[in-house]
């Protein structure tokens, strides 16, 4: 190592070197106790009660039936609360900014004409619910809540239900559903509930259906603010059947009495689906299979359709095989 590189220390400079470390061992301690005297003041003050003001939106919700909403006065709310203040600064970071107001659970107080209101007091409970304290820590800025309520007119208009349902295989709807209520109240303003003769369901998606269900399903009022219904969802019954086909051997019978008319050939099959719960109740007899004369000149023709004009209720999706027959006709 070169000479000039070398670094020497005398006795002198050791002691300056000292005298930094002890400089610098002060100010650490100085700032570790005035943070432990910051800490204590903020816990002492953070102790105390103070009281802070908050605004909250109100959304005010279920008003009578036959009224309805069309302005809200007092649309916020101002409160004040009183509490340690760990609770507030807790609650400056977290607290809700709007309200729900059920008005089935409040008294409702007319002031004159269309306008009403309630009182504040009762909101100190939900507010208290809703911010985990003491009713007694919650103070308003005002003693009511107004809003203007208009009388809706009625009307009971039929609901139809929007279906597609797909059935299993050899599945179907043993008898047409049913919906309750078939018919419900729309409320609103009479010139628009003067426009609305029937209202429609929410669309319902089923599949791979084997047995009876009951759906409950909104009613679809569509983006009209301005009515309401009651009840607002319907439930639609559906009972679900196997089927399977069958066929019986029906004679042709002659429609009019007037008119001797022989058949070739004189029985015919009739194919149909019915519920397996039914299959032995069907009997050949049930059917009535006739030539269909209607707007026929028999002297033209030589073939005549045939329909089924008497059939049991429980059968469906009926056809004949043939569906023509040769006749002659006796005189």
């Amino acid at each position: 190592m070169n000479k000039k590189e070398k670094k020497y220390y005398t006795p002198q400079r050791f002691l300056k070197k000292e005298s930094v470390e002890k400089h610098r061992s002060d100010y650490a301690v100085f700032f570790t106790f005035l943070i432990i005297a910051a800490l204590f003041w903020l816990l002492i003050n953070l102790s105390q009660e103070y009281s802070l003001s908050y605004d909250m939106k109100v959304y005010l919700q279920n008003p009578p039936e036959d009224r309805m909403i069309t302005e809200q006065i007092d649309s916020t709310v101002t409160f004040h609360i009183t509490a340690q203040g760990f609770y507030l600064v807790k609650l400056e970071f977290m607290h809700p900014d709007q309200l729900m107001v059920n008005l089935k659970n409040y008294t409702i107080h007319r002031a004159e004409d269309n306008r009403y209101y309630i009182s504040t007091q009762p909101l100190k409970e939900d507010i208290a619910l809703l911010l985990g304290i003491s009713p007694s820590q919650i103070g308003f800025s005002k003693n009511t809540l107004s809003f203007v309520m208009e009388k809706l007119a009625k009307k009971k208009v039929k609901v139809i239900p929007k279906l597609d349902i797909k059935f299993d295989d050899f599945y179907n709807l043993y008898k047409p559903y049913q919906i309750k209520p078939e018919n419900i109240l729309v409320y609103g303003p009479k010139e628009v509930i003067d426009t609305i003769d029937l209202l429609y369901t929410v669309p319902v998606h089923l599949t791979n259906v084997n047995e009876s269900l009951e759906v409950t399903v909104k009613v679809d009022v569509g983006n009209n603010h301005f009515i309401r219904v009651n009840p607002e969802k319907v439930k639609i019954i559906l009972e679900g059947e196997k089927f399977t086909q069958s066929s019986v051997q029906v004679p042709v019978s002659n429609p009019e009495k007037n008119k001797n008319i022989h058949t070739f050939p004189a029985r015919v099959t009739v194919f149909y689906n019915v519920a397996l719960k039914d299959f032995e109740r069907v009997k050949s007899s049930d059917f009535t299979v006739v030539p269909d004369l209607e707007h026929v000149d028999l002297r033209k023709v030589s073939r005549l359709d045939l329909k089924v004009i008497r059939k049991p209720d429980f059968v469906r999706d009926l056809r004949v095989e043939p569906p023509r027959v040769e006749f002659i006709i006796e005189k």
